[in-house]
């Protein structure tokens, strides 16, 4: 596979000395995902000169806190940070929590960055740790989108409780997956049935290697052919970019390969394109100074999370309050705005009553062959007002 770098080269220590090196004009990207959170801060070429990758250990809040202060004690006053951004599962909690200037749905955030390493892409696939992202991509705009539904075998999180599970870390268990000769056929079912063929196949004498490649192969299959259920290889494009952490396991990389047969971009900064992308974001919209909190902001920040049940109806939804320091909160789990605004119910924006509404002012119909009447029961009386 071709690898894609920055134009810095690749992120790491060396990357970071650039940050001590003068006064300059950055941008930050943050990327609050499913199980991890990224970071990144670019300079005005666009090259990464600080970046960050960890699992979010239950507290993604507590982890961007962490970060950024580590960024304020390493920059000092030599950095200016002209804009920030948001995105991922976190991005509303994360915007609140530092007064992040922007932010993004995903979808757009991974094509900013793709755009970036491969202008022509068509198709991307991104694998995160529970989600499958598919974007086809046709005359520079996002022409469709699919995703994978409720269950996350196929995904980052699939192999690496599969690599736990045997004692390896994910980085390990992919480095074996590289020298199987005999990857086992595991096929690409849902990760309870998976279980059993992994102890199936393990006693029938199937090494480590050989389960790691097959796992890789069944995240691959899940993808091409559970979510975006493709007919031919052909149906991707032939300017492919995949992302996602779980593309850092070259084993899921060259598995793909081999299944479509066609090479593929994969960028250096794979798991961190969605913070790449936000960090581009940011600098797309040409402010000269972020809103994001200061380094004295930090110093006061307080995080407190209480959960809650709603009781202004008879949903009793279970809320989770979000309190910052000078009383600043965000509260999820909502299903309305009430728990936010305060605002009374009304029945004006009821809309069962407004689909009754329209049923009854629905008449019979002469037609040609007879009367035509509308069944007030089943699918037709909850489906046809919409």
């Amino acid at each position: 596979p071709r690898l894609m770098t920055t134009r810095s080269g690749r992120y790491g220590d060396a990357a970071k000395s650039h940050v001590r090196n003068g006064r300059l004009r950055v941008w930050l990207g943050i990327d609050s995902g499913s199980t991890t959170t990224k970071l990144t801060l670019i300079a005005e070429d666009k090259s990464i000169l600080y970046s960050y990758y960890s699992a979010n250990r239950g507290d993604p809040v507590a982890l961007v806190r962490e970060q950024l202060r580590q960024l304020y004690a390493l920059c000092g006053d030599r950095v200016q940070i002209c804009g920030s951004a948001a995105t991922g599962y976190g991005e509303e909690l994360i915007c609140h929590a530092f007064h992040v200037d922007h932010g993004l749905v995903e979808t757009i955030a991974h094509y900013t960055a793709a755009r970036h390493f491969r202008p022509e892409v068509d198709f991307i696939l991104d694998i995160g740790g529970q989600d499958i992202k598919c974007f086809h991509i046709k005359n520079g705009l996002i022409d469709g989108i699919l995703l994978n539904e409720a269950c996350s075998s196929g995904c980052g999180s699939f192999l690496e409780s599969f690599a736990r599970s045997m004692g390896y870390t994910p980085a390990e268990f992919a480095r074996e997956g590289l020298k199987a000769q005999a990857p086992v056929d595991l096929g690409s079912r849902c990760t309870v049935f998976m279980n059993s063929s992994v102890k199936q196949a393990q006693k029938d004498g199937a090494t480590i290697e050989d389960i790691s490649a097959g796992l890789s192969i069944s995240v691959v299959k899940n993808a091409l052919y559970k979510v975006i259920r493709a007919s031919s290889p052909g149906e991707l494009g032939k300017r492919i970019v995949v992302q996602g952490g779980t593309f850092l396991n070259d084993a899921v990389l060259r598995a793909f390969e081999q299944e479509i047969g066609t090479e593929v971009v994969r960028p250096d900064i794979s798991g961190l394109m969605g913070a790449y992308g936000a960090a581009l974001y940011a600098k797309s919209k040409g402010k000269t100074q972020s809103g994001i909190i200061t380094a004295e902001g930090l110093s006061h920040f307080t995080h407190e999370i209480k959960v809650v049940s709603c009781g202004l109806c008879s949903n009793h939804c279970r809320l989770t309050v979000n309190t910052f320091d000078g009383g600043r909160r965000f509260i999820g789990g909502n299903r309305c705005e009430r728990p936010v605004t305060k605002a009374a119910g009304s029945d004006a924006l009821n809309i069962y009553a407004y689909k009754r509404e329209l049923l009854s002012s629905y008449k019979e119909t002469e037609g040609r062959r007879g009367t035509i009447g509308i069944p007030m029961g089943l699918n037709m009386y909850e489906l046809y007002p919409f």
